[in-house]
């Protein structure tokens, strides 16, 4: 079934690629905007986005959220479309896109010279709002590889449309060439993007908690960043009514005491998940007990 999911998700992603490439921004954004939105009324579909979110934030999840998931979907297609087919400075996210006043956080961690660690969870659109903040300070995204030719083909063009550099992710464990790869970035003072929220498979990895869930992620981001003794920033975003796009930095702290320094991964990793402004950074993760294992979906909120 996930295959043939996952088959039937590629599918939908090339006849959108062909069926948009010809039109005019404008067009392509009115277009995609009408079909979520058309989407967005069918009564199942709200029932399910609800369920989910009911499912991770029991009587946390706040009203409207179907409305809101849709919203920021909408928002996500209509953008990403133009700017696979144009290139970011051709739409509107550089204008959309904006910092708060705690950007400062990140232009002083940046000053410290020693590269930055950038996190950030899989909220629909965290690429091109990273895009924007690489204007800002260069930035270098850790991707995961593609499993087929067509898609390597399809996100060096994405990659390149955000006018960002990137380095891959191995499919397999990291190596040592690997690890010098990723602290060769930090060591050009660059910021290395990382989307550490990754489940990792029971017993492997750190244990952290998620929205008052035990869940195990890979480790690699914190412990290189204690490694590298880089600062740790992440990022959260909240979509406005007007949709633009308000950018907030807060700094994780990598201090752990000696007697514990063999936890501190662990340590780091449930500070940066530790959900403090939720709906702010429009991610929703729903661990689901299956046989035992925890699997993960993923579902943007805001």
């Amino acid at each position: 079934m996930r295959e043939l999911r996952r088959a039937a998700t590629q599918l939908a992603i090339r006849q959108a690629i062909t069926a948009t490439e010809g039109l005019p921004i404008g067009l392509q954004r009115s277009v995609i905007s009408s079909l979520i939105t058309l989407t967005g009324s069918i009564p199942m579909l709200r029932w399910k986005v609800r369920e989910n979110m009911r499912l991770a934030l029991g009587r946390d999840a706040p009203a409207q959220a179907e409305s809101l998931y849709f919203r920021h979907v909408g928002w996500v297609l209509s953008r990403t479309l133009p700017i696979f087919h144009r290139g970011i400075e051709a739409t509107s996210v550089p204008q959309e896109v904006k910092f708060d006043d705690t950007v400062s956080v990140l232009d002083d961690a940046v000053a410290e010279g020693r590269g930055i660690v950038f996190t950030s969870p899989h909220w629909s659109g965290q690429e091109a709002v990273a895009a924007i903040i690489s204007r800002r300070h260069p930035m270098v995204m850790l991707v995961r590889q593609a499993s087929t030719p067509e898609g390597t083909t399809r996100k060096l063009k994405w990659y390149t449309a955000l006018g960002v550099e990137t380095v891959l992710r191995p499919s397999r464990a990291s190596t040592i060439k690997d690890a010098v790869a990723y602290l060769k970035v930090l060591k050009s003072g660059k910021l290395l993007a990382i989307t550490p929220d990754l489940l990792a498979d029971p017993g492997q990895g750190v244990e952290t908690s998620i929205f008052g869930r035990p869940a195990r992620l890979h480790g690699g981001a914190f412990a290189l960043a204690m490694s590298a003794r880089a600062p740790m920033i992440r990022v959260s975003a909240q979509w406005r009514p007007d949709s633009s796009v308000i950018v907030r930095f807060d700094r994780a702290s990598l201090a752990v005491p000696p007697r514990q320094s063999r936890g501190a991964p662990s340590r780091i990793a449930r500070r940066i998940f530790r959900q403090r402004q939720f709906p702010a950074t429009g991610f929703i993760l729903v661990l689901v007990q299956k046989s035992g294992n925890l699997t993960a979906e993923r579902r943007c909120l805001q």
